[in-house]
């Protein structure tokens, strides 16, 4: 049986949720992003959670990812953003999803579909205020839409865009983004549009829209803002001592040979490695928790071996709980802290953690 265990901690997304829909403010409605398997936490407990703290939005990347909300019973308002699929488009209408939608020729598509079931089929425009990802251009807003209300069954619920550096403090792109949607979409109807993502609620930016979208911030990572250490990790990732012994003074340990040892050093090895989702970037930077102290890893880290130094710690033997992201004792590993050691980001440390490695839920 495998010993590394990722731990989700549903009470801290609740508790999360409940912390960003005050900061927002009781005229906006959170939508919880849950896309991407919720951030590696797991798409359909996340939004069971989520749905009992009174969430009515969700958000995810893709149509695959709504379906299976929908076979799950969720009848909470789903938007794609990634928007029109060709292959789904039955489905989409039927199952009542609403697509970002930025290509005209989608809209058509659409539009036939819906009016063979004889629905409508729900939209958000999305606009590019500046992440040149996804959206249409402001100057191509009015011709888009000109097209679009011109086409029977489409039914547009709102404007959306996307901030690019809302992590950043006082950042005037941020400004200049909240200003070109502003202006793009002045001459519309007042929807249900939304801009504002994690970092626009802890940091007050874009949110005086009806809709803010909380992604990263639901797992307790976000933004360095004040606000945002009022909220709490919702993963965790444990393992265990797989054998202990002391490395001569001297000795390399690992590929690579990128760690020698200066004295005769306790070395532990953990049956944890970059299949498991634990990244080779951490190789001489990061630590584990044993005992409620930090031992840090030396040598490279293997696919699925990681060796750290333990001659700071006693009477450790095969079996030793081991915590990788999370608390023990009084110290804590958190998932931006191991992102720093890769040059990435908390997102995909959380992804990749929680797509490898067998999940257990508590309340």
């Amino acid at each position: 049986m495998n010993s590394n265990q990722i731990t989700i901690h549903l009470n801290a997304i609740r508790n999360n949720y409940q912390l960003l829909q005050k900061w927002a403010g009781p005229d906006v409605c959170l939508m919880a992003v849950i896309k991407s398997d919720a951030y590696g936490h797991g798409m359909v407990p996340v939004a069971h959670t989520l749905d009992r703290a009174g969430c009515q939005q969700f958000a995810v990347f893709d149509v695959s990812e709504g379906l299976i909300l929908r076979d799950n019973g969720f009848s909470q308002a789903i938007l794609i953003l990634k928007g029109v699929d060709l292959k789904n488009l039955d489905r989409i209408v039927a199952q009542d999803l609403t697509c970002a939608l930025y290509q005209q020729d989608m809209a058509q598509y659409l539009s036939q579909t819906a009016r063979k079931h004889n629905k409508h089929a729900k939209v958000q425009i999305k606009v590019d205020s500046g992440m040149n990802r996804l959206g249409i251009y402001p100057n191509d807003l009015d011709n888009f839409m000109r097209a679009i209300q011109q086409l029977p069954g489409i039914q547009i619920n709102g404007f959306m865009s996307h901030f690019a550096v809302a992590d950043q403090p006082n950042d005037a792109y941020t400004k200049r983004q909240i200003d070109i949607f502003n202006d793009a979409i002045a001459p519309y109807a007042d929807l249900t549009n939304h801009l504002a993502n994690s970092g626009g609620i802890t940091d007050r930016k874009g949110i005086n829209f009806p809709i803010a979208r909380a992604g990263i911030a639901l797992y307790g990572s976000s933004p360095q803002w004040p606000l945002a250490k009022q909220l709490a990790p919702a993963m965790s990732f444990q393992s265990e001592v797989l054998y202990v012994k002391t490395v001569p003074q001297g000795e390399t340990i690992s590929y690579g040979r990128t760690f020698k040892t200066i004295k005769p050093t306790r070395v532990a090895t953990i049956p944890v490695g970059y299949a498991d989702g634990y990244n080779r970037m951490f190789s001489n930077k990061s630590s584990v928790l044993i005992q409620g102290k930090k031992a840090p890893v030396i040598g490279r880290v293997c696919m699925n071996l990681i060796m750290v130094d333990v001659s700071d710690i006693d009477n450790i033997s095969h079996g030793e709980p081991v915590v990788l992201l999370g608390k023990q004792g009084d110290d804590c590993i958190t998932a931006d802290e191991l992102a720093s050691y890769a040059n990435t980001i908390s997102y995909e440390i959380m992804c990749t953690l929680g797509a490898a490695n067998h999940r257990v839920y508590c309340q």
